[in-house]
C-alpha cells in the first residue's frame, strides 16, 4: 500500500485542517455561557476565586457536593491571572482538548502508524461533540483529554518501561478523578483490562508500579478528600438532597457515580438502555457511520481470532468503548455529554479501519464517498436552515467564510483521491456548519438567555452600593454576566432601598408592587430555556407564543 501523497506535504499543510478546527473553537470562545451547568461552574468558579477558598466548593454561600472540583480550581486559577471573562473560563477546556488531541494521534500512532494517528487525531478533533464541550464547557472536557492521556502514557510504559510514563499516567488518571470522579479510572482499567486479556498478558494485572501509581493518585486526590470530610463529613447536621447525615467522600467514590446504576443516587430520569445510540448519532457527526462500520470490523476480525491479539496489536479501543458504553447505558440518569469521554477511542478505531481502505482506494472508499457526501449535505443542509430561517439575516462577512468553507468542502468532495473526497469533505462541512452556530445562531440564542442580557445590563449601570436581586427566578448566567451573587427579595417583600436593581418576571412585578415597592422597569427582555430548544420557539412565526418576558427593576 502506497501512502497518499498528503502525508508528503509540509508539517503546516498537515497542520491547516487542525488550525481550521481550532479557529472555529476559537468563534465559541466569548459567547455568552449558557444556563444551567456551564453557567453555574462558571459562576462557582469565580465565587471560588473572590473567596479564596479552594478546599470547600460553595454556591452562592451554600454547600455545594454535586461536581469534583478540578474545573473550578483551573478555573479560579485562570481568573487569577486573565481576570474573569467568558473567554478565559473556556480556555483551560480549550488546552484539555489540546492534550486529548495530540494524545489520541500519539496512543494511535503507536499501533498503526503515522497516518491513521494523524487521522485519528483529526477525527476527534472534528467531531461534533468537541466543537460543543469547548463552548458549552462541562467537566467532560477535562475527563476526556486527562482519560486518553492517562492511557497513552500507561501505554507508554508498558512498551518503554519508562517509570515517569507510570507518574504521567497516574496523574491523568487523578485529574480525570478531579474532574468528573471515578469514570476517570474506569474507563483506562476496562480498555486495559480487555487489552491484556485478549493478548493473554496476565501478568500485567499484578505489576507493582499499579500499586505505586493508585497511591500517587491518592495524593494528588488528598486535598479535595480533606475538602470534603471538613465540610460534610466532620458535619453530619447539614442537609444535603433532603437528607442529613452525607459523607462527601462516600457521595465522591460511590453515590455520585455507581450510585446511579444501583439506585442509591436520587438523580434519575426516564433514560432507557438506548439512549446513547441516537445521542452516538450526532455527537460523533460526521464519523459516525464510519465508527459502527470500524467497530463491527474490529469485532469481527477479533472474533476471527478467537480473540487473540498479538502483542503488536490493540484492543485498548474497542474494550475502552463497548464496556464504559455498557456501563453509561445501564444508569438510571443519562446526559448526552457523558459519552465524550469515549470518543478519542472511537476516533483511535474508525481511523484504524478506514486508512487502509483509503490506500487501497477501492470499492470500499468510494462507497464511503458516497456515504460521507450524504451525511455531509445533511449537515450543510441543517446549517443553512439555521443560517436562513431562524433568526435575524446573518452578516455578509458570515456569509464570506461560509462560502469559502463550502468551498473547500465541495472541491474536496469532487477530487478522484478518497482522503480528500471522504475526509477532507467532512472536516470542511463539520467546521463550516459549526462556524454558523458558533459565529451566528448562538450569538443570535442568547438574545434570550435573560440572565445574561440582564445580568450584563446590570454590571454596566449598577448604583455604587446599590446591590443586585432576583425575585422568582435566579439563573447562575444573572450571577455571572452580573459578576455578583444575586440576593434574594426578603420576607415580605420589601426591599431595603432605592437604587437597587431587581430581576424578575411579570407576576414578580405584580407581587412586589404589593408589598409596598416602587420601582420603574429599565430594561426588558424575552426569555427562553435556550439548552431546551423546541421547533415552535425556532420557527419565527411561533416564537413570541413561546417566549416569556423578564425584567429589570429599578427601586425607586
Amino acid at each position: 500500500m502506497s501512502q497518499p501523497a498528503f502525508f508528503n506535504q509540509p508539517a503546516w499543510v498537515r497542520l491547516l485542517p487542525f488550525a481550521v478546527i481550532y479557529g472555529v473553537y476559537a468563534a465559541g470562545l466569548p459567547l455568552d455561557v449558557m444556563d444551567v451547568d456551564a453557567a453555574q461552574y462558571a459562576e462557582l468558579s469565580r465565587e471560588m476565586f473572590e473567596t479564596g477558598n479552594y478546599l470547600h466548593i460553595y454556591e452562592r454561600g451554600r454547600d455545594y457536593l454535586d461536581k469534583p472540583p478540578l474545573v473550578f480550581w483551573i478555573t479560579a486559577v485562570f481568573y487569577r491571572i486573565f481576570g474573569v471573562s467568558e473567554i478565559v473560563f473556556r480556555l483551560p477546556s480549550l488546552l484539555f482538548s489540546l492534550l486529548g488531541n495530540y494524545a489520541t494521534y500519539r496512543l494511535t500512532r503507536r499501533y498503526y502508524g503515522f497516518e491513521t494517528g494523524y487521522l485519528a487525531a483529526l477525527m476527534a478533533a472534528s467531531c461534533q461533540a468537541f466543537f460543543l464541550f469547548n463552548h458549552d464547557v462541562r467537566m467532560d472536557t477535562m475527563l476526556t483529554g486527562s482519560v486518553i492521556f492517562a492511557i497513552w502514557q500507561i501505554d507508554a510504559f508498558l512498551l518503554t518501561g519508562g517509570l515517569v510514563h507510570v507518574l504521567l499516567g497516574f496523574t491523568g488518571i487523578a485529574a480525570a478523578m478531579l474532574a468528573k470522579g471515578p469514570v476517570g479510572l474506569m474507563v483506562p482499567v476496562l480498555a486495559f483490562s480487555v487489552d491484556f486479556a485478549v493478548k493473554r498478558q496476565w501478568r500485567n494485572f499484578f505489576r507493582w508500579q499499579w500499586l505505586a501509581g493508585m497511591a500517587w493518585v491518592g495524593l494528588l486526590l488528598l486535598p479535595m478528600c480533606i475538602g470534603l470530610y471538613e465540610q460534610f463529613d466532620l458535619h453530619p447536621e447539614k442537609t444535603m438532597y433532603g437528607r442529613t447525615g452525607t459523607s462527601g467522600l462516600r457521595f465522591y467514590f460511590w453515590t455520585q457515580s455507581f450510585g446511579r446504576i444501583t439506585g442509591e443516587s436520587t438523580w434519575r430520569d426516564d433514560s432507557d438502555v438506548f439512549f446513547f445510540m441516537h445521542t452516538f448519532l450526532w455527537a460523533f457527526l460526521p464519523w459516525c457511520l464510519l465508527f459502527l462500520a470500524g467497530l463491527f470490523w474490529k469485532a469481527k476480525n477479533l472474533a476471527a481470532n478467537r480473540f487473540r491479539l498479538p502483542a503488536s496489536a490493540e484492543a485498548l479501543a474497542l474494550g475502552g468503548f463497548v464496556l464504559p458504553y455498557i456501563a453509561f447505558s445501564a444508569s438510571r440518569y443519562q446526559l448526552p455529554h457523558y459519552l465524550f469521554v469515549l470518543f478519542p477511542l472511537a476516533a483511535m478505531l474508525t481511523a484504524a479501519y478506514l486508512y487502509p481502505l483509503l490506500v487501497r482506494a477501492g470499492r470500499a472508499a468510494r462507497a464511503w464517498r458516497w456515504i460521507q457526501l450524504f451525511v455531509g449535505g445533511v449537515v450543510w443542509s441543517a446549517g443553512f436552515l439555521l443560517l436562513t430561517a431562524v433568526f435575524a439575516p446573518a452578516p455578509a462577512w458570515l456569509w464570506v467564510a461560509v462560502a469559502v468553507f463550502a468551498a473547500a468542502a465541495v472541491a474536496c468532495g469532487f477530487q478522484r483521491n478518497p482522503l480528500y473526497s471522504v475526509v477532507g469533505f467532512s472536516v470542511f462541512s463539520i467546521a463550516g456548519v459549526n462556524l454558523i452556530l458558533n459565529a451566528y445562531f448562538y450569538p443570535s440564542l442568547f438574545r434570550y438567555q435573560s440572565g445574561s442580557v440582564l445580568g450584563a445590563y446590570a454590571r454596566a449601570h449598577a448604583v455604587p452600593g446599590q446591590g443586585l436581586y432576583a425575585y422568582r427566578h435566579h439563573p447562575h448566567s444573572l450571577d455571572f454576566a452580573a459578576r455578583q451573587v444575586a440576593s434574594g427579595v426578603p420576607a415580605g417583600g420589601l426591599l431595603p432601598g432605592k437604587g437597587i436593581l431587581v430581576y424578575t418576571d411579570t407576576v414578580g412585578i405584580r407581587e412586589l408592587e404589593q408589598a409596598g415597592n416602587r420601582f420603574s422597569i429599565v430594561k426588558t427582555t424575552d426569555d427562553y430555556a435556550v439548552s431546551m430548544l423546541s421547533l415552535p420557539f425556532l420557527n419565527p412565526d411561533t416564537r413570541s407564543r413561546n417566549v416569556s418576558k423578564m425584567y429589570l427593576l429599578r427601586t425607586r
